[in-house]
């Protein structure tokens, strides 16, 4: 069984999917912690350095690539929305969005520098940024085939991915 995760930056992509590859017996991967191994630099050295777009060609040749048939598997939160890579992932698994507020989103990522679509903004900046984020990328999320609110902390998110994967 081979699972991607989508949903926006601080969805809980990351400690969901290590909780549900745990409890599944599963093997976990990060794109964005495949991507900055192969590159040997942070995500945020990435944009400065070589740019958004750059970055999105890296993530479309990981998804392109993906030989892995069983695992769980976090994506980036911009990866669905690029490159039609919604469909490859959809075509390779199973995907789930993890749904989240803008007000969950900006309280989980306010002191997080690692993210250079949010870093160095103001609370109300920073709510502004999801916000408009989100509205751009909940037409690629909203594809998954499966939908589950984090709403009540990973835990249960995880229990809930359970329920309706083997509904």
């Amino acid at each position: 069984m081979l699972i991607f995760l989508v949903g926006m930056m601080g969805s809980g992509k990351t400690t969901v999917g290590q909780m549900l590859a745990n409890e599944l017996s599963l093997p976990f991967f990060d794109t964005d912690e495949i991507l900055t191994n192969i590159e040997d630099r942070s995500i945020p050295e990435i944009f400065s350095q070589n740019g958004e777009e750059y970055f999105r060609s890296l993530e479309k040749e990981l998804i392109d690539n993906w030989k892995i048939s069983d695992g769980i598997v976090a994506t980036g939160g911009g990866l669905p929305c690029f490159n039609d890579l919604m469909e490859k992932l959809s075509e390779k698994g199973k995907t789930i969005f993890l749904v989240s507020s803008t007000s969950q989103i900006t309280d989980r990522i306010s002191h997080d520098n690692n993210r250079p679509l949010v870093a160095g903004k103001s609370p109300s900046q920073l709510k502004k940024a999801i916000n408009d984020l989100l509205k751009l990328r909940k037409e690629f999320y909203s594809k998954a085939k499966i939908k589950v609110k984090t709403d009540l902390g990973p835990e249960e998110t995880m229990r809930r991915i359970i329920r309706k994967l083997y509904q």
